[in-house]
C-alpha cells in the first residue's frame, strides 16, 4: 500500500510540474469576463446568514480540485453543475475551481456564457462574417476544461438545442471534465419534493443530453440559502 501511494503521489507531482509551465498564459486565456475575474475561492464570502450549504459546496470545490487528477497524471473525467436560483454563488464557485485547475495545473480552459455563445454563433450567419460556428465552437470543444454558464437559460429552439447538442455531446465523446451553472435542475425532486418538471432541464436540452449531463457532471445545490449576492453588496457597505 505504502508503495502505491507512493507511485500515486509521484505521479501526481511529475503531471503538475509538466503542465504547470504555461500556467500563467492559460490563465490569461480563460475567457473569463471582468466582471467575474475577481472570484476565488478564497475570497467566497461564508460568513452572515448564508446557511451551511455554502460551506458544503466550496467543500465540493476544494475536493473537486484536490482529485482533479488520477493516479496516472490523467485529467478526471467528471465535472460539477452548479444549481440554484440567481446571485446564489454558482458563478463565483465554477469561475474560482477554473481558475484554480488553471493555476495548480496549466489546465487550458474557457469559460462560456451560453446565451452569448449562442448569439455569437447566430451572428456568424450574416453576410460577411469572418468566423464560422466551428470556429466559435471549436475552443470550447477541444480545451481541457470548460463552464458553462447559465445552462438552460435560453429558449429551446432547435437552433439552440442544436449548439448545445455539439458543444456537450463533444466533450462528452472526448471524456473531458465541464462545469455548468443552471438555474434548473437535474431531474425533479433533486432539490427537494417542491421542485417540479418546469423547474428542470428537461425540455430546455435536448433530451439526449439530460443522461449525458448525469454522468458527466455532480450536481452542487445552491438553493437553501439567502441572496448571496445580495449579502456580499451588504457586507461590502458596512
Amino acid at each position: 500500500m505504502a508503495g502505491s501511494s507512493t507511485w500515486g503521489r509521484t505521479a501526481r507531482v511529475v503531471a503538475v510540474a509538466t503542465r504547470r509551465g504555461s500556467a500563467a498564459r492559460r490563465r490569461d486565456d480563460l475567457g473569463i469576463p471582468p466582471k467575474y475575474q475577481g472570484c476565488r475561492l478564497s475570497n467566497f464570502r461564508l460568513a452572515g446568514d448564508v446557511g451551511d450549504q455554502l460551506l458544503e459546496a466550496r467543500r465540493s470545490c476544494d475536493r473537486y480540485i484536490e482529485d482533479f487528477l488520477e493516479r496516472d497524471g490523467s485529467l478526471r473525467e467528471t465535472g460539477l453543475v452548479f444549481v440554484g436560483p440567481s446571485g446564489r454563488g454558482k458563478t463565483h464557485l465554477a469561475v474560482a475551481v477554473l481558475y484554480e485547475l488553471a493555476e495548480q495545473y496549466g489546465v487550458r480552459g474557457r469559460f462560456v456564457d451560453f446565451t452569448s455563445l449562442v448569439a455569437d454563433i447566430q451572428a456568424t450567419f450574416r453576410q460577411g462574417a469572418e468566423v464560422n460556428q466551428a470556429d466559435l465552437l471549436r475552443p470550447l470543444q477541444e480545451a481541457d476544461v470548460v463552464v458553462v454558464d447559465e445552462l438552460g437559460a435560453r429558449r429551446p429552439t432547435p437552433f439552440v438545442s442544436d449548439t448545445l447538442y455539439l458543444l456537450i455531446n463533444s466533450r462528452y465523446m472526448a471524456r473531458r471534465p465541464t462545469l455548468f451553472t443552471s438555474n434548473y435542475y437535474l431531474a425533479a425532486g433533486e432539490g427537494g419534493e417542491d421542485i417540479q418538471a418546469d423547474r428542470t432541464l428537461t425540455g430546455r436540452v435536448p433530451a439526449s443530453l439530460v443522461s449525458r449531463l448525469h454522468q458527466m457532471a455532480k450536481p452542487v445545490p445552491i438553493d437553501a440559502v439567502g441572496d448571496y449576492r445580495h449579502e456580499l453588496q451588504a457586507h461590502q457597505h458596512r
